[in-house]
């Protein structure tokens, strides 16, 4: 027997379930967000469903698009009563399509050929037609919950995997500091050889595991730095941290004498206990040159590690997206333009003795030991023996670096670059985003192998510090 999914007579009934309509951007951010409103109805609109259509083959998103519509197939499969579809989120949720109900009541100077605007009318005429029930749209479009608080329609963002905006600010902190004892001091020197200088961590320092701090002596002065491992924490000298011959690098050396932030993130880069390494920082604060760097000297120096894999979310440019499988020739052609501050650094460190030849990058392109990966593709992957460095981790969603995440062998070792406060990507935001998540998750579940670290200091050029310190893109008045 035929059933008419889209027969909303349930919502006369007097109870007191809320009705979700979910926008596109949020099925696409989070596939499982339909399980998420508890007993309440969620409504998929028609339009959804179109634009779902339309990104399945997007680089960056379509395996979500294919994989909230496997779900919404499995579910339309499961008994219906009443053409309701029971969510089995052991709340007995609902879930409905939408069709129709357009109402009239919409303002003229909406293009109702824009699948926002239609949707904004539809939800209009749920309210007209089922006045006794509330309805909330979700979108994660800050101009689209405008709309909606214009036209009286209850809105709001799609929180489930949200931060705050306290913690998110929190990220950008320089180092903290540790003022030793005399008696702590002490403790520290029990063998001549610096690389096994340590004393007990405290309770009162409250250290995340891998966390570096500036260690001061009773007097004030810079005594080192320390990193907590385990239960213990280890001196490291300032002076002899280097990758690839380079030391921490200080551009504004008239109000700074030290860049603790890349000491303590090239030692943790360096360290092999360390299997994930998150890096958040700027633009120009040397997160991608210490990652590069890094991973040459570990797989062609040390020779711990094969191969190194570069990946970089693929952001299209339109709300249709663009797939990258329609560009003419190779995947490495399509995607070198997509990923230049790689190549560049490639370049850059190219006159090294392990890489001294004209087209050294080109060389380490064509063999393999250097492969570029399109995220989409990173599920047939091999990351055996290899160090990853995933870049602009901000524009990827927390269910890719999930995905890139269960990949990972016991022999690699992956370092996630990003910056909170550039997001490219329409679907997501500063809040909700595979950078963030990541971070979050890491601190709240820390082990032996995790490490955070965040860059503040501005080193690419004095210009470029000018432009992030300085100019505001204001319009210029005439006084």
């Amino acid at each position: 027997m035929h059933t008419n999914f889209t027969n909303l007579s349930f919502l006369e009934e007097k109870d007191k379930r809320r009705v979700f309509i979910l926008d596109t951007n949020v099925v696409l951010h989070d596939p499982a967000s339909i399980f998420r409103f508890e007993e309440d109805v969620v409504l998929i609109s028609f339009s959804v469903l179109e634009e779902i259509d339309a990104k399945k083959n997007d680089p960056g998103i379509g395996y979500n698009a294919r994989d909230i519509s496997q779900k919404l197939e499995m579910l339309s499969s499961r008994q219906i009563e009443n053409s309701v579809i029971t969510i089995p989120n052991g709340k007995d949720g609902i879930l409905s399509f939408l069709a129709g109900h357009v109402s009239e009541n919409i303002p003229s100077e909406l293009d109702m050929s824009y699948r926002d605007n239609l949707m904004l009318a539809q939800v209009l005429g749920l309210k007209d037609s089922y006045y006794h029930r509330e309805f909330i749209f979700v979108t994660k479009d800050r101009n689209l919950r405008i709309k909606c608080l214009a036209l009286g329609i209850q809105t709001e963002d799609y929180k489930h995997d949200q931060v705050s905006e306290e913690y998110l600010t929190s990220f950008f902190q320089s180092t903290r500091e540790v003022h030793l004892t005399t008696e702590e001091l002490n403790d520290v020197f029990t063998t001549k050889d610096r690389n096994k200088w340590n004393l007990p961590c405290r309770k009162k320092w409250h250290l995340r595991e891998n966390e570096g701090v500036v260690l001061y002596d009773p007097s004030g002065d810079l005594f080192g730095l320390g990193i907590r491992k385990g239960d213990r924490l280890n001196y490291i000298d300032y002076h002899s941290i280097k990758v690839l011959g380079m030391s921490p690098k200080v551009l504004d050396d008239v109000n700074f004498t030290y860049n603790f932030e890349q000491a303590i993130c090239m030692h943790q880069a360096m360290d092999d206990d360390i299997r994930i390494q998150i890096i958040i920082g700027r633009a120009g604060t040397g997160k991608t040159h210490i990652a590069m760097a890094a991973a040459l000297e570990k797989v062609f120096k040390e020779k711990k590690y094969e191969t190194i894999k570069l990946i970089k979310p693929i952001v299209t440019k339109s709300r249709l997206g663009e797939d990258i499988g329609f560009l003419p020739g190779s995947l490495r052609r399509k995607l070198i333009p997509k990923m230049r501050p790689f190549i560049e650094k490639l370049r850059q460190f190219s006159d090294e003795d392990f890489l001294s030849t004209e087209t050294g990058y080109q060389k380490l392109l064509d063999s393999g030991i250097v492969e570029l990966i399109n995220l989409a593709d990173v599920r047939g992957a091999d990351l055996s023996g290899s160090v990853i460095i995933f870049d602009e981790a901000q524009n990827a969603n927390p269910f890719q670096i999930r995905t890139l995440g269960t990949r990972l062998g016991e022999n690699t070792k992956l370092i996630v670059l990003g910056d909170p406060t550039q997001i490219d990507s329409i679907y997501l935001d500063k809040y909700s985003n595979a950078l963030i998540n990541l971070y979050l998750n890491s601190t709240k579940h820390p082990t032996p192998f995790l490490a955070q670290v965040c860059l503040m200091q501005m080193v690419r050029s004095h210009t470029s510090r000018w432009f992030e310190d300085v100019f505001q893109p204001d319009r210029i008045r005439n006084d």
